[in-house]
């Protein structure tokens, strides 16, 4: 990218990547570095100068993460109240997101798979292919108990799309639950399609065999035979390179 000789024109992209970080931050919450790097756009130095800078400012605070005993610590960096506060915007109607990133409520378990869902997003966003993402923890329910989600998106072409990160397999019967949330909201349109994205290739077949597997699901408190040419038809699974083909 060329370099911008107008000063005014440096400061006014600067503060850019900088609104553009904690617009990130404002959903996510926490995330890493070197995944901020990426949201700014800026290589390591210079983005490590900008994490400084809103540290400083009180926009953002970091956290050392000690996983074992000898190795480095893995750094986080997270939204503070005050950050929040600058990341909404009040003109477009938005309010304020009262959640900020609190280190004792941290959960080291869930880093990794965090950290798939945000390169999942960015991967999507950069292609163009999403015109709005939101975490399952955003979404509003109709009642309690029903499971959220990984994230659900609006695609470019303007098909709303479930997505579930699958970093591990899970049980049959977990997946025959999960199901029959996705046929229900499925019929009754908050979204047309499930996404279950994986590592590689591998577990997105077992995944897919393990979904696909359920044969009886429960809606609307009936049992219902599964029938594949209609309810499987908006079921995809991926691996996480190719995640951006199911949303195209």
């Amino acid at each position: 990218m060329p370099l911008i000789s107008n000063p005014s024109e440096r400061m006014q992209r600067a503060a850019d990547k900088r609104q553009a970080l904690l617009r990130f931050l404002r959903d996510e919450l926490y995330t890493t570095p070197a995944t901020a790097g990426l949201v700014l756009g800026l290589t390591e130095r210079p983005a490590r100068r900008t994490l400084a800078a809103l540290e400083r400012e009180g926009l953002i605070k970091r956290h050392d993460v000690q996983i074992l005993p000898g190795l480095p610590p893995v750094r986080v960096i997270g939204i503070t109240h005050h950050g929040q506060a600058m990341a909404f915007s009040p003109g477009a109607g938005e309010k304020c997101i009262e959640r900020a990133f609190e280190p004792a409520r941290y959960s080291l378990v869930g880093l990794q798979h965090k950290l798939d869902m945000q390169a999942l997003r960015l991967q999507s966003a950069n292609a163009g292919l999403v015109k709005q993402w939101v975490n399952g923890d955003r979404l509003a329910l109709a009642k309690k108990g029903v499971k959220r989600p990984d994230a659900v998106c609006l695609t470019a072409t303007g098909v709303r799309v479930a997505v579930e990160v699958e970093r591990t397999i899970k049980a049959p019967k977990r997946y025959a639950a999960v199901l029959e949330q996705h046929l229900a909201a499925i019929r009754a349109g908050r979204w047309s399609r499930v996404v279950w994205a994986c590592p590689d290739a591998p577990t997105a077949e077992r995944v897919a065999a393990l979904v696909r597997g359920v044969e009886y699901v429960t809606l609307a408190g009936a049992k219902e035979k599964i029938n594949p040419a209609k309810d499987h038809a908006g079921l995809l699974f991926t691996d996480y390179q190719s995640f951006t083909t199911c949303l195209q």
